[in-house]
Formats: structure tokens, sequence, C-alpha cells
């Protein structure tokens, strides 16, 4: 298995990897606590006027909808609720589908459509979502959602260490982007959190008032849920599954 990181979204879906798709700060730290408060669907959306959109043809269709997500880090007008992973460790989730709409985070996913398995991952769930790669036996991209189109530390960090838990499992790094990741991961592990508000990204979070949510996000391993993206209707959706499930037939 070779491990390969993506500073930015491909612009065309790879074939033949599995992608573990990243923004640390929040997006899919944010997916992790919607899988432990019991979310068994999330539509991730390009934009917050799709989102807004989805929220109402799911509502029409009988469901009952969770919309969430930001736009330069604080929540949309007519949102349910922000980008906060902290705020949604209290939500009380069970029974509804989730809407998310974010600036990074849900077009780095929607950017992957189309690769034979795609799941958001973040810190918090590092060892369920790297355990499911393996599981897969194929080939692993690990995407960072990055910054505004461009280079994201931040993600970058978490990229390394993703990759550090597959490389410990046997996989083989890659391209440049892949040990330059592992580098940045092995300087900052001692104390991640700290290296996230070091980060451009990072100091936006804490100037918007959201530390906390760095302390959380940087975080290994606190969560086990974890989730792989599918189309149901027409429409990507991502869904629980269980790390084992992730092995699909004729993998390599």
């Amino acid at each position: 298995m070779r491990v390969d990181v993506a500073i930015v979204p491909p612009t065309e879906a790879p074939r033949d990897q599995t992608c573990l798709v990243v923004d640390v700060l929040r997006a899919t730290s944010v997916l992790a606590v919607l899988l432990e408060r019991g979310i068994e669907a999330i539509y991730p959306t390009a934009t917050i006027e799709d989102g807004l959109a989805l929220r109402a043809t799911l509502v029409a269709e009988g469901n009952r909808v969770f919309l969430l997500g930001e736009r330069d880090s604080l929540p949309p007008a007519g949102f349910d609720a922000g980008n906060s992973p902290t705020a949604l460790e209290r939500a009380e989730l069970r029974g509804l589908i989730a809407v998310q709409a974010t600036s990074n985070g849900t077009p780095a996913l929607l950017a992957c459509v189309g690769a034979p398995l795609v799941m958001p991952a973040a810190v918090l769930n590092a060892a369920a979502v790297t355990d499911a790669a393996i599981a897969a036996d194929r080939d692993v991209l690990i995407v960072c959602a990055g910054l505004r189109g461009g280079f994201g530390e931040d993600d970058v960090l978490a990229a390394g260490l993703l990759a550090n838990r597959l490389v410990a499992a046997g996989a083989t790094p890659g391209g440049p982007e892949a040990r330059d990741a592992l580098a940045r991961y092995a300087v900052a592990r001692a104390d991640l959190a700290a290296a996230f508000r070091l980060t451009e990204h990072g100091a936006i979070t804490v100037e918007r008032g959201f530390d906390d949510d760095i302390v959380l996000c940087a975080t290994a391993d606190r969560y086990h849920g974890v989730a792989a993206l599918g189309e149901e209707a027409g429409r990507p959706v991502l869904r629980p599954i269980a790390p084992n499930a992730a092995k699909t037939p004729g993998a390599r």
C-alpha cells in the first residue's frame, strides 16, 4: 500500500485510490462528532445556497433536517448550527439527517466523488478511519481541503498524522507531499493544538473565538465512527460504515 498526500483537492477524482478527505479545522472534525451523536446521513453541498435548497427539498420529502456549516468560519443566516464541533458535542441529533455546507471541506469531499472509496478523516477519528483504509486494501490518497483553494498547513499536519498511522501499519510514503506532511507532523506531534494555532487557518479560528475547537480538533482517537461517501437519488451522501465494511471485492 502506498500513501500519497494532495495539498489541495484533485481536479479529477482518482479511480484507483481510497481518498481520505481532511478539513481538520473544522468540517471533517464536525463530521466525526455528527457520527458520534447518531446522525445516519450527511449530505455535503458545495455552497451555502445549495445547502439551503437541499434542506428545503429534503424537508418536503418528509425528513427532519439539520443544516449546518459556515461562511468565513461563522454560521450562515438561516442555518441551524455553525461549524463548531464542541457545540455539536452537546447537541441532540438522533433521528435527524444533516446537510453540511462549508468553505473548504464539503467542496473537497465533492471533488472526490467517483473515487472507489471516499471517507472524511480527522484527528478525532484517526485510528478508525485509517483502519478502514487499511481494510480497503488499496493505495491511499489523503486529500487536504486547504484554505481558499490553496495550501492549508493545518490540514497538512493532520494528513501527516494519518500518513504516520498508515506507514506504521506497513504503507509506503509516496511523493514529496507525503514526506513533507510526515516531517511536519513529526515536529508538531508533541502539541498538535499549539501547532494548529500557529497556522493561518488556526489563527483565524482562534480570532473568531473558537479556541476550544482547536483543542478538540487536535484530540486523537476520541471518536470511532467512520462514514463513506456514496450517492442516493443523484445526491452525494455520507453514511456510517463499519471499518471492515470498507473492503471491496477485487481491491488490491
